[in-house]
């Protein structure tokens, strides 16, 4: 899988977990053409999930776990992958779209996003806390190819201020999920 997805920036990270670093570990590492670490606590910590230990996982560019599990099933890591990687067709590149802008950030009262949309599409624009509570939903409908711009008054649904802290705008087009890391700083 990355030699086939490695130029599209996926990067596999293989992570031993309690094995013998000189006898297992670099013998296995030295097979791979990707980065292969030794956990000494912490990679087991920072990824385990529902209390128990994914073999397996996807981190989407903006540093959330979008799928993990125990075991291997090829076909499950391929699904949570390819929604994240630009799809290329033989006559012309599949156009995603993409943030331009999130300003001021970090936010304090108000954060204006822009984005672009390579052609009509419908569309949301929903913003989620870091633990992925959903927040609220800046825009639903379809839009027209160009750049476009919300405003989140740093509010909840409930037009409660949310406190201090890392929020992620999501981007989805009905192709692409695409997502911005921001913070609210009051």
């Amino acid at each position: 899988m990355y030699d086939e997805y490695g130029s599209q920036g996926y990067l596999p990270l293989a992570i031993n977990l309690w094995q013998d670093m000189e006898n297992v570990v670099k013998v296995y590492a030295r097979a791979y053409s990707y980065p292969f670490f030794r956990d000494a606590g912490s990679g087991w910590t920072a990824y385990r999930m529902n209390g128990y230990i994914p073999l397996n996982y996807v981190i989407d560019t903006a540093g959330i776990v979008v799928g993990s599990m125990e075991g291997f099933n090829e076909a499950v890591v391929r699904s949570w992958i390819e929604p994240y990687l630009t799809a290329v067709s033989e006559e012309k590149p599949t156009m995603r779209p993409e943030f331009t802008q999130v300003a001021p950030n970090p936010a304090n009262r108000t954060q204006t996003v822009s984005f672009s949309l390579p052609e009509t599409r419908t569309v949301t624009l929903k913003v989620f806390s870091a633990s992925g509570k959903l927040v609220g939903t800046l825009v639903e409908g379809n839009l027209p190819a160009g750049v476009h711009s919300a405003v989140w008054h740093t509010t909840d649904e409930h037009h409660r201020p949310v406190p201090n802290g890392l929020y992620f705008y999501e981007l989805n087009d009905g192709r692409y999920i695409i997502r911005y890391k921001t913070a609210v700083l009051r």
